[in-house]
C-alpha cells in the first residue's frame, strides 16, 4: 500500500517528520518498505498484513496515526445534494446469488461532463501510482485508495434493459474486460450483468461494453459486497488480479459500502457536474456483525508484564474505534469491535492491540510474566499420543498436500462412498482432488523415498480428509473432515496391524477387526477396526491392510507394504478416560493352548472377544497361534484355530484345577457365541 503524505494530511495532522511517522506505524505493524519523493509530495509504501484490510486505505493508516501521536481524526461526511428524478426510474437492481454478493447499490448520476481531471486529483493518484483516465473513473479510484472501499462506473446508457442482475457466471459464457481482452468464465465467478450479458465481473474488473467514455453523459456508481473466495477464485482463475479484488479478497469494511458511494457521488459532481437522482437502488442485505469482547483490566499486566492504567487503554482502543459497550467497573469492560476489525475477536487481540499502540519497546526483556498452564484439549492429546507410539515404533512423520491427482482419487474412501470435492482452480497443476484417505500419499511418499535410495521409509501422517456429505444429511456443513492418523510400513498385514494396536493400546481402546474389501489393499488381506461400546452400534474406526499389488505397481513400488488408517477424532473419548493401574502379580503364569474348529467366515476378533469376556481378570495374554484349513479332516468351509492362553491370578499361585476350569469355560463361551467346538 502506498500512502501520500500530503492526501494523509486531509485526516490528521500529526505535526511530525516523516521519518518519526513511518517508525512509528512500523513500531505498531505496518512495516515500511520505502520512501520516495514525488513532486512536493511524499510517497510512502508500507506492508499490509492480509487480516488488516483496514490499512489499504489513507483513512484506515490515518486512524492508526491519530491514535499514535494523540491528534483528532477527520473523516469526511459527504452529502451529495440530490434532485431531478428518482433512481428506482432509472435502474433496478437484482441478486441471483446472495452467497457470493449479500449487497449491492446503484446511484445514478446525469448529465456528467467526463473529461480530464482537476490537477490536485491528478497528482494525488500519481503519487501512489495510479495513471489518470478522467474525471469519473479516477474519483472511483480515489475513493477506494481512500477508504479501502472498491467502487466502478457504468455508463448508464449502456446498460441494456435498465436492469443490473448479480448472478453466477454460465460455464463458459465470453467476457470482455476494460482491458480488452476475453476471457471465458466458469459457473463459479460472479458476474454484474444486464439484459444481453456481462458487464463486469464482481470484484475484479469492469467491462469494455459499458465502460466510462468521452461521450457518456450518465453514469451509474456501484458499491457492494462480494465474498471473498469467490473474488479471489476468479481473480487468480483468469490471472486477471486488480486493486478491486486485492481488497476484496481481504474484505473490506462492509460498513464503507455506503459511505463510499456517498463520497464518490459528492466528488464526482463537484468536478464533472450533473444531477444525483434520488434515493439509491440497492438489493440484499449487509452482511455486518462485529464482534462484543470482554477485556480484564489486568490481563493487560499478566500478559505484558507493565502496567497500563485503564484509563489510557480504554484510550488507545476508543481511539482505534472499539465502542465502550460496558465501561470498566469491579469486573471485566466489554467493548464492540468496529465494522472494519473482524480479525478482533478475542480478549488477547484487544491486548495486542494495546500492545502495539503503547509501543512494544516499553516491555522490558527481564520482567517476569506470569504463566497460565494450557490445558490440552482431548484431541490435541490424542494426536500427541499417536504422534509418540509411532516415533517410539521408529517411523518417521510425513506431511503430504491435501490435493492429490485424479488418479490417486480412484482409491475408495473407508469413511464414505462420496465422490471427491474438486478445487477450482486447482492449488497444485495436475492435483485438484481433495483427499478422503492419507494412505495413497503416504503410499506415493514412500515410493519417492525408495527412488531416491531409502528403501526402509516407516512413514505416518496426521491430518484431516475431506469427504462430501449426502444432500440429504447435511448438519452445519457440506463437508466431513475427519482426523485421520495413518501409516504405511513394509512388510505384510501383521506389520501395520502391530502399529495400530499400539495406538489403540496407548489409548486405552480395545477393538475387534473384521475382514473388509477395500481396492487399495489386497484381497483378503484388510481388516475394518471396530468400536464396540455397551448401547451403542459397532464403529469402524480404522481400517488395516496389504496394499494391493495395482496400488503397488501405480506407486512404483514392488515390495510388500501394509497400512492402516485410524478415526483419531473418534477416539479422543478415551483420552479422558481415568486409567486403571494395576501391581502385577507375584504368583507363577498358567499357560494352556486350546485348538478350537470354526466356521471360516467367522472373524478372530469374535473368538478373541469371547475368551477375554470369559477368562476375565485371569487371562493374560491370548494369542493366535496357527490358522489351519483341510477340508478331509475339518470339513468344507472349516479352519481350525491354536490359541495359547496364559492365565495368571493376582492373589494366589493358580491351580491347575482352576486354570482347567477356566479353559472349560472359554470352550463353552466360544461354542455358545460364535459355534466353535474343541478339535479332538
Amino acid at each position: 500500500m502506498i500512502i501520500s503524505t500530503n492526501w494523509l494530511a486531509d485526516y490528521v495532522q500529526v505535526q511530525t517528520t516523516t521519518e518519526q511517522l513511518v517508525e512509528r506505524l512500523l513500531m505498531s505493524g505496518l512495516n515500511h518498505e520505502s520512501t520516495a519523493t514525488v513532486g512536493a509530495d511524499t510517497a510512502v509504501e508500507i506492508e499490509v498484513t492480509s487480516n488488516r484490510s483496514d490499512c489499504l486505505g489513507h483513512i484506515g493508516v490515518a486512524r492508526e496515526a491519530a491514535v499514535l501521536f494523540a491528534r483528532p481524526l477527520h473523516v469526511p461526511d459527504p452529502r451529495p445534494l440530490e434532485g431531478g428524478g428518482r433512481v428506482a426510474e432509472s435502474i433496478a437492481v437484482e441478486i441471483r446469488s446472495a452467497d457470493v454478493c449479500p449487497f449491492y447499490t446503484a446511484r445514478v448520476i446525469r448529465g456528467v461532463r467526463v473529461g480530464p481531471s482537476p490537477a490536485w486529483l491528478v497528482e494525488r493518484l500519481a503519487t501512489v501510482g495510479v495513471e489518470s483516465v478522467n474525471n469519473v473513473v479516477d474519483i472511483t479510484n480515489y475513493v477506494m485508495l481512500e477508504c479501502g472501499q472498491p467502487l466502478h462506473a457504468f455508463d448508464l446508457a449502456k446498460i441494456r434493459g435498465g436492469r443490473i442482475v448479480v448472478r453466477r457466471a454460465a460455464e463458459g459464457e465470453p467476457f470482455t474486460a476494460i482491458n480488452h481482452k476475453t476471457y471465458t468464465l466458469t459457473g463459479q465467478m460472479c458476474v454484474i450483468a444486464d439484459a444481453a450479458g456481462p458487464v463486469a465481473l464482481a470484484g475484479v474488473m469492469g467491462g469494455a461494453e459499458s465502460e466510462i467514455s468521452a461521450a457518456t453523459t450518465d453514469i451509474v456508481i456501484e458499491s457492494a459486497q462480494f465474498a471473498p473466495l469467490a473474488v479471489r477464485a476468479a481473480a487468480r482463475g483468469l490471472v486477471l488480479a486488480s486493486g478491486s479484488s486485492y481488497r476484496f479478497e481481504r474484505t473490506p469494511d462492509p460498513a464503507a459500502v455506503d459511505w463510499a458511494s456517498r463520497r464518490a457521488a459528492a466528488l464526482i459532481l463537484d468536478s464533472a457536474g450533473g444531477t444525483l437522482e434520488r434515493g439509491v437502488a440497492e438489493a440484499g442485505t449487509l452482511a455486518c456483525a462485529p464482534a462484543t469482547i470482554d477485556l480484564r483490566a489486568t490481563r493487560v499486566q499478566e500478559v505484558l508484564g507493565i502496567d497500563i492504567p485503564s484509563e489510557r487503554q480504554q484510550a488507545i482502543l476508543t481511539g482505534l474505534g472499539f465502542v465502550a459497550v460496558k465501561p470498566l467497573a469491579d469486573g471485566p469492560s466489554r467493548w464492540q469491535a468496529p465494522t472494519w476489525r473482524r480479525d478482533v475477536w478475542r480478549e488477547i487481540d484487544l491486548v495486542e492491540e494495546i500492545a502495539r499502540i503503547e509501543g512494544y519497546d516499553k516491555v522490558p526483556e527481564d520482567r517476569p510474566i506470569t504463566a497460565r498452564p494450557v490445558e490440552l484439549s482431548p484431541r490435541e492429546q490424542a494426536i500427541r499420543t499417536a504422534s509418540a507410539v509411532l516415533v517410539a515404533a521408529g517411523m518417521c512423520e510425513a506431511l503430504t498436500r491435501s490435493v492429490v491427482s485424479v488418479a490417486m482419487e480412484v482409491t475408495q474412501s473407508p469413511w464414505g462412498a462420496a465422490p471427491p470435492l474438486v478445487v477450482s482452480p486447482a492449488l497444485v497443476r495436475g492435483a485438484d482432488r481433495l483427499r478422503r484417505t492419507l494412505l495413497p500419499s503416504l503410499l506415493e511418499a514412500r515410493a519417492g523415498n525408495v527412488a531416491v535410495g531409502a528403501p526402509h521409509a516407516e512413514l505416518f501422517e496426521v491430518a484431516r480428509g475431506y469427504i462430501g456429505r449426502d444432500s440429504d444429511h447435511r448438519p452445519d456443513s457440506p463437508i466431513q473432515e475427519p482426523l485421520l492418523v495413518s501409516l504405511v510400513t513394509g512388510g505384510a498385514f501383521t506389520a501395520a496391524k502391530v502399529r495400530a494396536e499400539a495406538v489403540l493400546a496407548r489409548l486405552g481402546v480395545a477393538a475387534t477387526y473384521r475382514p473388509i474389501d477395500l481396492d487399495l489393499f489386497a484381497r483378503g488381506r484388510s481388516a475394518e477396526i471396530l468400536l464396540e461400546r455397551p448401547g451403542q452400534p459397532a464403529e469402524r474406526i480404522g481400517v488395516v491392510g496389504e496394499f494391493s499389488a495395482a496400488a503397488l505397481k501405480a506407486a512404483g513400488l514392488d515390495t510388500p507394504v501394509s497400512g492402516a488408517e485410524l478415526r483419531l477424532d473418534r477416539l479422543e473419548f478415551a483420552v479422558g478416560i481415568e486409567k486403571k493401574l494395576r501391581r502385577p502379580s507375584d504368583f507363577p503364569a498358567v499357560e494352556r493352548d486350546v485348538n478350537l474348529v470354526v466356521d471360516d467366515a467367522v472373524a478372530w476378533g469374535h473368538v478373541a472377544a469371547a475368551v477375554s469376556e470369559t477368562a476375565g481378570d485371569l487371562l493374560e495374554q491370548c494369542r493366535l497361534v496357527q490358522v489351519w484349513k483341510d477340508a478331509d479332516r475339518l470339513g468344507v468351509g472349516k479352519k481350525s484355530l491354536v490359541i495359547s492362553l496364559r492365565l495368571r491370578s493376582a492373589t494366589g499361585t493358580l491351580s491347575s484345577e482352576d486354570a482347567n476350569r477356566t479353559v472349560a469355560a472359554v470352550v463353552e463361551a466360544c461354542g455358545r457365541q460364535v459355534g466353535a467346538v474343541l478339535r479332538k
